[in-house]
């Protein structure tokens, strides 16, 4: 295999994390995903050749030992948002001071700079803000070339619904909304 003897750490999170650990697992490498105490692991399709380790970060001994983990890793793959890992003094900084060869990948919706760093980034946001909930529909939309459209999803309604009304807050926010916005509206949307 590709990455035998390669050692990745995986922060449990969202699908990004545990998608990306799964294919490194897939290649060979050995991949130890780290749980919160009370979780309920991952035992879907992405915890395949896996090992799991439950550690409590947020106290001292728990820190203590993702640090010991990182100093032999070759990777970690962190999807917390910008400033959690830092506030435990598990930074890239430090990691990598203890570690030159770790490869410090984060997985953050929004990235660690800029105005939404702060902000957790998930699918329905990255349409709102991207207008991409306009073509929602078209995207889900059935079609067979021969005969044309054949049906739609049931489930475009609600999502371009969903979409449309966090782009308007989103417009609210820079005094777009109701302002020459050329933006669906939140009611025009639902009709």
């Amino acid at each position: 295999m590709a990455l035998r003897g390669i050692l990745v750490l995986e922060l449990s999170g969202l699908a990004p994390g545990p998608f990306c650990g799964m294919i490194l697992a897939d290649f060979g490498a050995q991949v130890v995903r780290v749980d919160r105490p009370g979780s309920r692991g991952d035992g879907g399709v992405m915890s395949r050749g896996k090992r799991s380790l439950v550690l409590d970060l947020k106290q001292p001994r728990g820190v203590s030992v993702l640090r010991r983990l990182c100093a032999r890793a070759d990777v970690l793959l962190e999807p917390f948002r910008c400033g959690v890992m830092e506030k435990m003094q598990l930074g890239p900084e430090i990691l990598r001071r203890e570690n030159p060869r770790l490869i410090y990948a984060r997985l953050t919706g929004f990235g660690q700079s800029g105005k939404f760093a702060r902000v957790a980034g998930h699918d329905i946001n990255y349409l709102a803000l991207s207008g991409g909930g306009n073509c929602v529909s078209e995207f889900l939309s059935l079609e067979n070339s021969e005969i044309g459209t054949v049906g739609t999803s049931s489930r475009k309604e609600p999502v371009r619904r969903w979409s449309t009304f966090l782009r308007d807050i989103q417009d609210c926010g820079r005094g777009v909304h109701g302002c020459g916005s050329n933006r669906t509206s939140v009611l025009s949307a639902a009709d």
